[in-house]
């Protein structure tokens, strides 16, 4: 049997992560075989080899990824050998009334590939065929696909974002902020990213102790109309400040703490709208393989799989600026 090359761990902790060899996974008839190029280091990564509980085990994480079709198996026709491919990394079966209903993010026998199913800190990764999209954009933008960019996308639609629109994105030089506040100008929206480092990813870039007076010199004081907080606890408070009567608070993370105060008057009384979401449907994972040609990638640093427990503590780093990348 074949083998190939991965970062897998038999117990959590960053720690016990090692590169090595594991077998190459045997596809099914309704899968394919995907020899990757390039994988995402998010914080979900992070969690996921340093405290999660996952499957199988031995475990191979990695929850974005991307690459080239090494082999299909003999029912699949969307996609061929050779085909540049993003993988949406949530499994569905299709049948569910979820699934029905177009939110194959929340199928009742789906899993998360990296967590529930091994991933794409490896060389080569099996998924189901319906997971994979052909699609042309740079390798760099490519990883992204399957969560920081679609996390963002699905939260601004649902957040109903229209033109001209004031959005506040919490955490732009993040993986999930970066994608937020370039596909809410891409929206028509007038961005207001927030972040401590000085990385340019909209129009208006400003930290947090600047937010709440540069909002009110772009609105005349009215305040904004969405805040996309990918963050968590930490930045509610100043969110709920952000927003003008009738704005919405779209959330979808929890890095800085998961446990708020509201005060349920001044809530309705401002009419306010919270909106929870949770990765994105297949159908806008398609549109962003043609919506995200306008997107930059903002890499900070690249490194080998060989090296990926380096990448992983990385994503702590005080001169971190943008989106780090492990090469296949």
């Amino acid at each position: 049997m074949r083998n190939l090359k991965a970062l897998v761990f038999d117990k959590n902790g960053i720690e016990n992560l090692k590169y090595s060899d594991v077998d190459m996974p045997m596809i099914k008839d309704d899968e394919v075989l995907v020899k990757i190029v390039k994988s995402g280091v998010t914080q979900l990564d992070y969690m996921t080899i340093s405290s999660m509980k996952v499957n199988p085990i031995p475990h191979i994480a990695g929850s974005e990824f991307s690459g080239i079709v090494e082999e299909v198996g003999n029912n699949v026709n969307n996609v061929k050998e050779g085909d540049k491919v993003a993988v949406y990394t949530r499994t569905f079966d299709g049948n569910c009334n979820y699934c029905k209903r177009g939110l194959e993010m929340l199928c009742k026998a789906g899993r998360r590939i990296g967590i529930d199913e091994n991933g794409g800190y490896a060389e080569y990764v099996k998924v189901p065929a319906r997971n994979v999209i052909k699609a042309n954009l740079d390798w760099e933008i490519m990883p992204a696909l399957s969560i920081s960019a679609l996390a963002s996308y699905h939260a601004l639609k649902y957040s109903r974002i229209k033109k001209g629109d004031v959005v506040v994105v919490f955490g732009s030089s993040g993986n999930a902020g970066l994608f937020a506040s370039q596909l809410a100008e891409i929206m028509g929206g007038i961005v207001v990213s927030v972040t401590n480092n000085e990385l340019k990813v909209s129009s208006n870039v400003v930290t947090y102790t600047e937010v709440e007076e540069a909002v009110k010199n772009i609105t005349d004081g009215e305040m904004a109309d969405i805040v996309v907080n990918p963050l968590g606890s930490k930045y509610w408070d100043l969110g709920l400040r952000l927003l003008k009567q009738g704005g919405k608070m779209v959330f979808f993370g929890t890095l800085s703490g998961n446990k708020v105060t509201i005060d349920l008057t001044q809530a309705y009384l401002r009419h306010i709208s919270f909106i929870g979401t949770v990765r994105g449907t297949f159908e806008e994972f398609r549109e962003l393989t043609e919506i995200c040609n306008k997107c930059k990638s903002f890499v900070w640093k690249e490194f080998p799989l060989s090296n990926g427990k380096e990448a992983l503590l990385s994503l702590f780093s005080k001169e971190r600026k943008g989106r780090i990348l492990i090469s296949i």
